[in-house]
Formats: structure tokens, C-alpha cells, sequence
């Protein structure tokens, strides 16, 4: 009884992180808003070791609820912000958040994959990640995908609420074992970036809730035609 009592708690959960992952339906709205709360005190840390000019142009990949975009918008409030997520329901939810800011035309929210992306070479001055890479189908892929949207000299930040060697391993290994996630250290992010074309990388940590923002940037002559070579 005992072994059947976990097999459904452990698929339970492996369901809500796949949620997570993807929201759908009712239960993917809600869980979008509750995210919208829920990711507020981490999200506002991330992006305060960050700097966003005014006029920047700037992509949250898997913007979720669309809570991110408005604090985006408040930085780049001379630029326009962009949010894109593989999940219909989340798009729905992000835009009647952010329905004054996307009529002023401020805000965009679009559907689609960050391995994907709607748009042309050198687009962005930065990309903002919230709780997101943990899903990426391809991670070398993905990031060549995000350093072909980038601008020479631009940012990727990426914001999360677990790393691998805080003192929250044994809960975060856990979830990355029923979740089939991706969860990273602070040397794995450190070498992935790089190896990606991310020159500059600063890494910081707040051991106390276990949460990481990198920030790293592409260089100011960017090679797009040697991302080119790379990728075939």
C-alpha cells in the first residue's frame, strides 16, 4: 500500500512540473498566475544585478503569466519588450495582463519555442530567462538560437530558483529527477555560456534561498558568421 501511495505521489508531482514546464487548461492558467506571485521576490533580485537602458529592446524567453514584462517595461521604458512562450494558455494569460501596456504598443507577447524564434539576427539588446532553461529541449541549440537574436555586446540573463551545490541539493535533485529537468551549477553555467559564445559571464548566488541569476554577455564584434559555421 505504502509503494502504490508513493507511485501516485511521485506522479503527481511529475505532472505539476510538467505543468510547470508547459502549462495547460484550467489548471495551467491558474498555476501561471500563482507563478506570477510566486516568481515576483526572485525575479525582482535577478533583475536588479542586471542593467536594462531605457531604450533597450528587450525578449523574456518563456514569459509565462506576464508579471516579468511589466517590471521589463518599467526598466526599458523607452524601448519595447517582447515575451515568448510555447505555452498557448500562458500567452493568453500574459497578454490580458499586459493588455494596456501591448496596446500602447510597448509590450508584444508571442507564442513560440525559444529553440525557434520569430525573429531576425542581432534583434535584442537582451534576453531575460525566469525559471525557464530548466525545460530547453537543447541547450547548445537554444543558446546558439538566443545568441543569433542577440546584438553584438548583448546580455543573456538568465534567473533561477535552484542551482546544484546549494544546501537545497537533496529537494532540487529530486525535482529534476520526476521533472526531467535540467538544473546546472555554478561551473556548468559558467563553461555552457562560454562554449556558447558568451565571452563574459558573472555568476551570483543567494545561498539562503538558493537562487542564481548569470548575466553574461556576447563581445562587441560578435562572429555571427562563425555561429553559422558552428551550427552545421
Amino acid at each position: 500500500m505504502r509503494i502504490l501511495v508513493a507511485g501516485a505521489t511521485g506522479n503527481l508531482f511529475g505532472w505539476l512540473l510538467s505543468q510547470s514546464g508547459r502549462p495547460r487548461g484550467w489548471f495551467g492558467r491558474l498555476l501561471v498566475r500563482g507563478m506570477n506571485l510566486g516568481h515576483s521576490g526572485l525575479t525582482l533580485w535577478g533583475l536588479s544585478k542586471v542593467e536594462i537602458s531605457e531604450q533597450a529592446k528587450v525578449l523574456d524567453i518563456g514569459c509565462g503569466g506576464g508579471r516579468a514584462l511589466e517590471r521589463l517595461a518599467s526598466l526599458a521604458s523607452l524601448g519595447k519588450v517582447v515575451g515568448i512562450d510555447y505555452s498557448e494558455d500562458s500567452v493568453a494569460v500574459a497578454r490580458k495582463r499586459n493588455q494596456k501596456l501591448i496596446v500602447s504598443g510597448r509590450v508584444e507577447v508571442l507564442h513560440g519555442s525559444v529553440s525557434a524564434m520569430p525573429f531576425s539576427d542581432a534583434t535584442f539588446d537582451c534576453v531575460t530567462a525566469v525559471e525557464t532553461y530548466y525545460f530547453w529541449p537543447d541547450i547548445t541549440a537554444d543558446l546558439a538560437e538566443i545568441r543569433r537574436v542577440l546584438k553584438p555586446n548583448g546580455q543573456l540573463v538568465i534567473i533561477a530558483g535552484m542551482y546544484l551545490g546549494s544546501k537545497f541539493d537533496k529537494r532540487n535533485k529530486r525535482r529534476i529527477s520526476v521533472g526531467g529537468m535540467r538544473c546546472f551549477s555554478v561551473q556548468e553555467f559558467e563553461d555552457t555560456l562560454q562554449d556558447a559564445g558568451f565571452l563574459n559571464v558573472a555568476v551570483t548566488v543567494e545561498p539562503r534561498k538558493g537562487w542564481i541569476c548569470v548575466v553574461s554577455e556576447l563581445g562587441a564584434n560578435d562572429n555571427k558568421k562563425q555561429l553559422a559555421t558552428l551550427e552545421h
